[in-house]
């Protein structure tokens, strides 16, 4: 049972969630995270393949569910705000291999899909004693503007 929170936002990109945790809860929390680390090494294993895509999504929206349910515990104002841009990614990201499969020039999808899995498993949940630090990375989506602004030119 959770006895005790206090959630503090650090530098725009770290939450803190002091709690106590129960054993049960801990175990959860590491399962959520190894799910996470699980996914992400099967999407890095299909996606060479175009007709995977599907597949792909749908770890890619397993992952970010368990982002969110992890973070939740923080019960940060702010932990919306910064999974927003990591959903707002992910849309694009949908977008640009729908695109690149439909135009056969999937190789120009396959470095966002390894960006995606990158900074997914670079969020960082320490679970120590009885705390919980979440930190998320600030993403910086900017190069998608420059890629939906100019008409896919890099795809054929």
């Amino acid at each position: 049972m959770l006895v005790k929170i206090k959630a503090k936002y650090f530098c725009g990109i770290t939450f803190l969630l002091i709690m106590e945790l129960t054993e049960k809860i801990r175990l959860e929390l590491i399962n959520k995270m190894d799910e996470i680390s699980k996914s992400t090494r099967e999407i890095l294993q299909i996606e060479d393949d175009p007709e995977k895509v599907t597949e792909i999504k749908k770890r890619m929206t397993t992952i970010l569910s368990l982002i969110r349910t992890i973070a939740s515990f923080s019960k940060s104002r702010n932990a919306d705000q910064r999974l927003w841009g990591l959903n707002v990614f992910a849309t694009h990201l949908f977008y640009i291999m729908n695109v690149c499969k439909r135009k056969n020039s999937w190789s120009v999808a396959i470095p966002y899909i390894d960006l995606f899995c990158n900074v997914v498993n670079s969020i960082r949940f320490d679970l120590t004693g009885r705390h919980i630090e979440i930190k998320i990375p600030k993403i910086d989506i900017s190069f998608f503007k420059q890629i939906l602004n100019e008409p896919y030119k890099n795809i054929k």
